[in-house]
């Protein structure tokens, strides 16, 4: 059962421990609690950063994709890339992606895990089943200020999370705006191939 939720203001997240609340089945119970502290940690600061973007209000802020790593030590490091135009590139998204990818590989030896957010269209998950003919949203088609979600799609961040120890998945967090709050669904797993270590 799909259900929404009102986004969480202030220091505290909307979701606090997310891995809880996710159904990683697909991962056939192989998570060590270490990593799932780690990758809970990426995605908690993903989804926070997301929503924190999210909150002013519909298209009132640029939803540039961000980073996030797990040093070997512990610490969070967010990434992001300012150098392309996100107001008028249509690739600046992908561009972005790349270029922060490549900062990770880099430090692929250095870290723990990471994660990578930006901003998609999918299937309603109303509907039932996990996510679903996902597209990528181009920094560009937030410009557009009367563009609205075609029927049957919602609006969503994706949060693709990688560790060390040979897991790889995406979460998925629909969202909308209702009287101007801010309202997000629940959070739905998927899985991925590894990439920085494989």
């Amino acid at each position: 059962m799909f259900s929404w939720h009102a986004s969480v203001e202030g220091p505290d997240a909307t979701f606090a421990q997310p891995l809880q609340t996710v159904d990683l089945s697909f991962l056939g119970g192989r998570l060590p609690p270490e990593v799932h502290v780690d990758l809970d940690e990426c995605l908690r600061a993903s989804l926070q950063a997301a929503e924190n973007k999210l909150r002013p209000g519909q298209g009132s802020s640029m939803l540039t994709p961000v980073g996030v790593s797990l040093s070997a030590s512990g610490s969070l490091n967010v990434l992001a890339d300012y150098e392309v135009d996100f107001a008028y590139d249509d690739e600046a998204v992908d561009k972005a992606l790349n270029n922060m990818f490549g900062e990770i590989l880099a430090e692929a030896a250095d870290l723990r895990c990471m994660a990578l957010n930006y901003y998609v269209r999918m299937k309603d998950p109303t509907d039932g089943g996990g996510p679903q003919d996902v597209s990528m949203r181009r920094s560009t088609d937030w410009q557009d200020r009367t563009a609205q979600t075609p029927p049957g799609a919602v609006e969503a961040v994706t949060v693709d999370l990688e560790h060390r120890a040979g897991v790889a998945f995406a979460i998925f967090m629909p969202y909308a705006w209702q009287r101007s709050a801010l309202i997000v669904g629940d959070l739905i797993a998927a899985p991925t191939r590894r990439q920085v270590w494989s």
